[in-house]
């Protein structure tokens, strides 16, 4: 047990666009003030922890919601690639209608069968899976026995959660993982489960 790493799985805080019910993908909208107040309240869910790291996607609202974290935690927040959300591609902005109403059969894929989908000019969803995994290994080979905080976004919460409970097609959308929620999953590379 104590040579696991602690991951704080922490989806940003909303935006504008997630308040619209639009896509954001690789969109960079701020933070609305129900995010920044929801990042807060992330930061506050861990502070008694002794976060050695906190990574978070480039995209604008991960960086404003590892801010408010590391500067509680106390560290150096720092970007992480491998953290970023889907690449919604044409979906980008656009409400789940209107991406349906673009990509009817995409669309089908995309609810039923997420795993197997990828949008129209975006990026294939296993990718996703394969990288946010990708990037927990990299914090486990680097933080051994360390608590870390991940900011990164619904999409690639979603994938890696369902994997990790052994969920597929459409129950992933299921999963109750709101703006500012935190997942906590232990672990190591190869090796995680939810805490």
């Amino acid at each position: 047990m104590a040579n696991l790493t602690t991951v704080f799985v922490v989806r940003h805080g909303r935006t504008a666009l997630n308040a619209q019910g639009r896509y954001r993908g690789l969109d960079d909208p701020p933070l609305d003030d129900v995010g920044r107040e929801q990042a807060e309240e992330a930061a506050q869910r861990i502070r008694d922890r002794s976060i050695r790291a906190v990574e978070h996607s480039p995209l604008l609202r991960a960086a404003q919601t590892a801010a408010s974290i590391a500067r509680v935690a106390d560290v150096e927040p720092a970007v992480n690639e491998g953290l970023v959300d889907l690449d919604h591609g044409a979906w980008t902005a656009l409400t789940p209608e209107e991406a349906e109403a673009l990509a009817p059969e995409a669309f089908r894929r995309f609810r039923d069968d997420p795993r197997t989908c990828t949008p129209p000019g975006g990026e294939p969803l296993a990718e996703v899976e394969r990288r946010v995994i990708e990037a927990l290994d990299d914090l486990g080979r680097r933080f051994p026995r360390g608590e870390v905080v991940a900011v990164s976004h619904e999409i690639p919460i979603r994938l890696l959660v369902s994997r990790l409970r052994g969920l597929d097609g459409a129950t992933i959308w299921e999963l109750p993982l709101g703006t500012g929620s935190v997942t906590t999953v232990v672990g190591g590379p190869g090796s995680w489960r939810l805490g």
